[in-house]
This record gives C-alpha cells, sequence and structure tokens, in this order.
C-alpha cells in the first residue's frame, strides 16, 4: 500500500477502529496531531532544512521562511562570524534604536523579531543569507499527500490517529493501553533518527500522549 494520507486514514478506520465509515475528516485532523506533536518535540534530521536567499541592498530586515520553527544556524556570505553577532532583541532595539536610518553597510549586529531578521544597518550590497532550520510540518489534506514521518514508522501516524479516535470515542481505557506502543514506536524513531549527533536527539518537550484519567 502506498505511503500517503489516504492510505493512513484507511489503515485507521478498517485495521484498528474496524469502521469503515468513521468520519475521514476527524482522522485527517487526527493524523495532522499526530505529525505536529512529532515535529514540536524533537529535532530530527528528517525536519531540517537549508535556505539561501539574497538580502538585497538597503535593506534593514529579512523575512524568514514561512515553515521555520527553530532556528539552528546562520550566516552571511562576505560577513565572517555573522553567527556570533546576534543580540537579544531588547537590547538590539535599546542599541539600534534607528537601525533604518544608519549609513549603509555591512551588518554588524541583528536580532529576530516578528518573524524578521533585523540589521543595526541598511545593507550596502547584496548578501546571500543562509539558514540552517527545523521546519514545520506540512498540513496533510489531500489524499495523495505522503506525511513527512519517514515511512518505516507510518505505525505512528496509524497509532497516534487511533489513539485519538479512541479517546474522542470516549474509550480511554483502550487508548491508554495503545499509548504504550505508541511511546515504544516513538523511543525506536528518536533512536534510530537522534543517533546522527551525540549525545542523541533534542528533546524539546514530554514525548508521550497524556491521558486524563477518570
Amino acid at each position: 500500500m502506498d505511503y500517503t494520507l489516504q492510505a493512513i486514514i484507511r489503515r485507521v478506520q478498517v485495521d484498528k477502529l474496524d469502521d469503515d465509515e468513521f468520519d475521514t475528516g476527524i482522522i485527517t485532523r487526527f493524523v495532522n496531531d499526530t505529525q505536529r506533536d512529532i515535529f514540536n518535540q524533537f529535532e530530527l534530521p528528517f525536519q531540517e532544512k537549508i535556505f539561501a536567499g539574497t538580502v538585497p541592498s538597503s535593506s534593514s530586515m529579512f523575512s524568514l521562511p514561512t515553515d521555520l520553527a527553530l532556528l539552528q544556524g546562520i550566516s552571511m556570505a562576505d560577513t565572517p562570524g555573522f553567527s556570533a553577532t546576534r543580540m537579544k532583541w531588547k537590547d538590539f532595539f535599546s542599541k539600534y534604536p534607528d537601525n533604518t536610518s544608519a549609513e549603509p553597510g555591512k551588518p554588524s549586529a541583528w536580532t529576530l523579531y516578528a518573524g524578521n531578521i533585523i540589521f543595526d544597518k541598511p545593507t550596502d550590497k547584496d548578501y546571500v543569507l543562509t539558514l540552517f532550520y527545523i521546519r514545520k510540518p506540512i498540513v496533510l489534506t489531500t489524499p495523495t499527500q505522503v506525511p513527512e514521518i519517514p515511512q518505516e514508522f507510518e505505525e505512528l501516524l496509524v497509532l497516534g490517529a487511533y489513539i485519538r479516535c479512541l479517546k474522542f470515542n470516549e474509550d480511554n481505557d483502550q487508548a491508554a493501553y495503545h499509548e504504550i506502543e505508541y511511546n515504544k514506536l516513538l523511543d525506536l524513531l528518536v533512536t534510530r533518527y537522534g543517533g546522527r549527533v551525540s549525545p542523541g536527539s533534542i528533546k524539546m518537550a514530554n514525548q508521550q500522549i497524556r491521558m486524563r484519567r477518570r
């Protein structure tokens, strides 16, 4: 079976719920919730992205990519050590309150604010800016879309959506039972893909799907 949103929905309906009339819209939302939950917890290689763009001459700010979730690294051509010149936004605005009116030149300080990189002065020429970051997951909306969790861990999305369906139906005991299997698979995912960088993956939040017991 193909690794698509449609295939995962079908597996949840037939293999797990044994109900091929269960609302596909609800399952779609739960599949997206599961994928988003995994992306929000870890920094793993399949979440990484590199973006290179040109900062035009006379620019005092540069818009970040809309899919950026966490900036991990940055470099600017012809500007050695650019990454180390980042400032906290409060300190930056205190030191450079009128950066747009400064004499154009090579940026020597920058900060992040409101989805933008803001420079201490307008640029004196075009610069190539390269960003290394953890991206947001795509939202799965069409049946043929391929999820962003590696295919060998497809069962994570199936189980994650299934558990949410069980909770939706107030079958919390069954949900709790399947959460054990889900968390084992999640640990395997992190072990497989997080071991590239010592000491392992960076855990951003609690990895378990929590259930409020009655």
